[in-house]
């Protein structure tokens, strides 16, 4: 478990034979590093990103999003974002990238 602060903790497990990465608090620029480098670790695997308990992210961590995802397709993986109606949804929707990825409301639930 890494910790940076209060307002950023970010886990990476195994649920249910899943890849999973739960991130809690604020992605920002100075917390974003962290989960590229989180998820830099995985390459031709599915890995779920669980953001339902983020708070916060800006245009930092939406790069590493976007990064990451294009990088996962060209390894043959996929990055799949685990996330509920708040900040990350909203911020996924302006910038207008919430249809490039695959999002699911819970680790196993089908694509939604």
């Amino acid at each position: 478990m890494v910790e940076l602060g209060p307002e950023f903790n970010l886990e990476t497990s195994r649920i249910g034979g899943h890849n999973v990465v739960v991130v809690k608090g604020e992605i920002d620029i100075s917390t974003a590093p962290t989960l590229e480098k989180a998820l830099a670790k995985f390459s031709k695997k599915e890995v779920f990103l669980d953001l339902r308990k983020t708070e916060f992210m800006d245009s930092a961590g939406l790069k590493v999003l976007i990064t990451q995802r294009s990088r996962l397709d060209e390894s043959g993986g996929v990055l799949r974002l685990v996330v509920g109606e708040g900040p990350v949804m909203r911020l996924l929707e302006l910038a207008g990238v919430r249809e490039s990825f695959s999002i699911r409301p819970t680790i196993s639930s089908p694509d939604g």
